[in-house]
């Protein structure tokens, strides 16, 4: 029966995590399935950098050790990998000989060969090692086909149902995260550039996310800078304060979806969105969300939909429902992830 199936999940188990989320609606659908949290192991104040970005150090050897070690006392079907894999070759290689019929299967969410790549040295050495990989980008299928890899999917981002859902704002809350115009994410020169050019245009644009101080443009976006994090139901009230969500893909990831494609639409906010054919494919344009390309036509389109309040809202409710409709939920993308590591 394929809900007795017992599955192993590595990764980051931080309790404000995507990866958390999805784990805890990994659980629901197979209960028999154990996790290990890999912070613990990596992200060690004294060498994270070493560890995250070099992949070696003594946290690398301990994690690898502790996998070794639950593998030895217990059988598992699948081994579930999210993202970023600190797991060796040798391991690897192990696991395969203590335990022939396991399925080994990375859900990447990042880009290993994008501008951060370098940070990607073990996966690189081992994923023609997994039995499929799981991918966010059509580029990133062809990559890792050179790479020797049996099979790679895509597979795009989700949310949780629980958690990314309207809040109604009490008039307190209004004052504190009200915004017509806002923004949630890292800096990037792109993001900033255009977000400056709504500002020197009139729109004053609310930014939350770490990285922006003193970077390109900073003196203009700085008034309206609110704070480098936010967790929790701080963060949807964020998204749910404002009239218009914007959403800006991450061009150093190469994405042309990512998580805040469905945290934004699936918490009933309007989601502007950067246009690309993914999103195109994901929602209908102007009618489950609206997308831009260049800086004039999201200036156009902020004004637009700053004063059309009935159209903006009929489309902010469309994208919602897509979002259940679509079976874009971490459980709905994990039923069809664990179907097609079965299916190997």
């Amino acid at each position: 029966m394929i809900n007795n199936i017992s599955i192993l999940y590595i990764g980051s188990l931080d309790k404000r995590s995507n990866s958390f989320r999805r784990y805890k609606s990994l659980l629901k659908l197979h209960p028999h399935s154990e996790a290990i949290d890999t912070d613990p192991f990596i992200l060690n104040k004294y060498v994270i950098k070493i560890q995250h970005h070099f992949n070696m150090g003594p946290g690398i050897y301990l994690l690898n050790k502790k996998i070794n070690n639950k593998i030895n006392k217990k059988k598992f079907d699948i081994i579930l990998v999210d993202n970023k894999p600190y797991i060796t070759a040798k391991t690897l290689q192990q696991i395969k000989q203590l335990q022939p019929q396991i399925k080994i299967a990375n859900l990447l969410t990042d880009d290993p060969f994008g501008h951060f790549s370098k940070s990607w040295r073990v996966f690189k050495k081992t994923a023609s090692l997994y039995d499929i990989i799981f991918v966010q980008r059509e580029v990133n299928i062809r990559e890792l086909e050179n790479m020797g890899v049996k099979k790679v999917e895509l597979c795009y981002r989700s949310y949780d149902p629980e958690f990314n859902r309207p809040i109604k704002l009490s008039s307190e809350e209004i004052k504190k995260y009200g915004t017509a115009i806002g923004f949630v994410g890292s800096y990037e020169k792109h993001r900033a550039s255009y977000i400056a050019y709504l500002i020197q245009n009139g729109i004053p644009v609310t930014v939350t996310g770490a990285g922006w101080v003193n970077q390109p443009f900073w003196n203009i976006i700085q008034p309206n800078y609110k704070a480098p994090f936010v967790y929790g139901d701080d963060y949807i009230k964020t998204l749910c304060g404002m009239d218009i969500a914007l959403h800006f893909l991450r061009h150093a990831n190469r994405d042309e979806q990512d998580s805040r494609t469905f945290e934004i639409t699936a918490s009933g906010v309007f989601m502007l969105a950067e246009k690309s054919s993914v999103h195109e494919s994901l929602f209908v344009a102007d009618k489950e969300a609206v997308f831009f390309e260049t800086k004039e036509e999201l200036l156009e389109k902020v004004k637009y939909y700053t004063i059309h309040e009935s159209e903006r809202n009929a489309i902010a409710k469309a994208g919602m429902q897509k979002c259940i409709s679509g079976k874009y939920s971490h459980a709905e993308r994990l039923q069809w992830v664990i179907k097609n590591i079965l299916e190997i």
